[in-house]
């Protein structure tokens, strides 16, 4: 006893006499050796630490946070445009409700030319930073996306060429706040939109290499010759693609080879961040084994319809050849077939 009291006293953690209102050496001896570990606490409590933390992690991908996706589109669309590229949207992020905010356009009919060139006149004076009732109206559209989402969910906004320059318009009226649950994906824009310049929680711009509206967006044409295509992040916000159909016009659209595989890529995140693991079952096994072959929606779709009815059609050649011999098995009247003997050559 005398010893463990006598080390106990001249421990440096414990400078002063202690003194124990006990009455048994036994006792003493145990206080005193309890009075020894206070250095493993420390490591209890990281250890309940990473474990609440691995707990908080597992959690937040059993109920991820709510979110919603909202898109703006380009010039030349008309209302009748918008069902289409939504509900790609939605297949492609595993059949969300995807809210559109309509960019409407001049144009009366898909043949007034005087109605496009009055979009491109519009969507030039975006870029001169000139504030237009659509830039409102999208204001508006997404902070109701954030309404609906709560303060801890998230807003995952697309655009598409003119969209984008609105898109970067509005920014400029949201809050600090309000950008940072936003995030933006562009595909083709008329502007750039990075962190650099707000604080969005997430910037993507997509380009092709060969899309025509790269000759009135200097700051991308300047980040792909330079090679330097990060934001205010070390996350690269600059993204330059390579055309899969090598026309211009064609890569310019949304539905397009070159960005519609693009969007497939957002989509596959999308789910694996935001979507329980039981959607992402049941929706990657839609979307996932054709997402890196695609070349256009349509064929993508027929492509999965026609592997449909190819299975379902052997599966009931199967099951007519199954009935057939059974029937004859138990009729009697099976024949035996002739099989010829080969010849020899010699």
């Amino acid at each position: 006893f005398f010893f463990v009291q006598h080390r106990i006293f001249r421990n440096p953690l414990f400078p002063c006499p202690l003194l124990f209102p006990c009455s048994s050496p036994m006792t003493r001896t145990t206080v005193s050796m309890r009075t020894m570990q206070p250095n493993r606490q420390p490591w209890m409590r990281l250890l309940v630490l990473f474990s609440l933390l691995a707990a908080h992690s597992e959690a937040s991908k059993l109920f991820p946070r709510r979110t919603k996706l909202t898109w703006v589109n380009g010039i030349a669309h008309l209302p009748e445009h918008m069902g289409d590229p939504t509900f790609v949207i939605s297949t492609a992020f595993g059949n969300v409700d995807v809210d559109y905010c309509h960019n409407p356009s001049r144009m009366t009919s898909e043949s007034d030319y005087i109605g496009f060139v009055k979009d491109g006149i519009q969507a030039s004076t975006h870029q001169m930073g000139y504030i237009t009732p659509e830039v409102d109206t999208l204001v508006e559209h997404l902070r109701d996306a954030l309404a609906k989402v709560g303060k801890s969910g998230r807003v995952i906004h697309i655009s598409h060429s003119q969209g984008s320059v609105i898109t970067w318009l509005a920014a400029k009226r949201l809050t600090a706040e309000e950008c940072r649950r936003i995030e933006i994906i562009s595909f083709g824009g008329a502007a750039t939109i990075c962190t650099s310049e707000f604080p969005f929680a997430r910037c993507i711009n997509y380009y092709s290499v060969n899309d025509p509206i790269l000759n009135v967006v200097p700051s991308a044409v300047k980040a792909l010759k330079s090679g330097f295509s990060f934001g205010g992040g070390l996350e690269q916000e600059m993204i330059f693609l390579a055309s899969r159909t090598g026309d211009p016009v064609t890569d310019h659209g949304l539905l397009n080879p070159t960005y519609l595989e693009a969007l497939l890529w957002e989509g596959q995140r999308y789910q694996s961040l935001y979507l329980s693991p039981l959607g992402q079952m049941v929706d990657g096994a839609f979307v996932a084994p054709l997402a890196s072959s695609v070349c256009w929606f349509p064929n993508f779709a027929y492509e999965v319809t026609r592997r449909l009815f190819v299975a379902i059609f052997r599966l009931l050649m199967i099951l007519r050849d199954f009935v057939r011999k059974a029937v004859n098995r138990v009729l009697g009247t099976e024949r035996e077939e002739y099989e010829p003997v080969p010849s020899l050559n010699i």
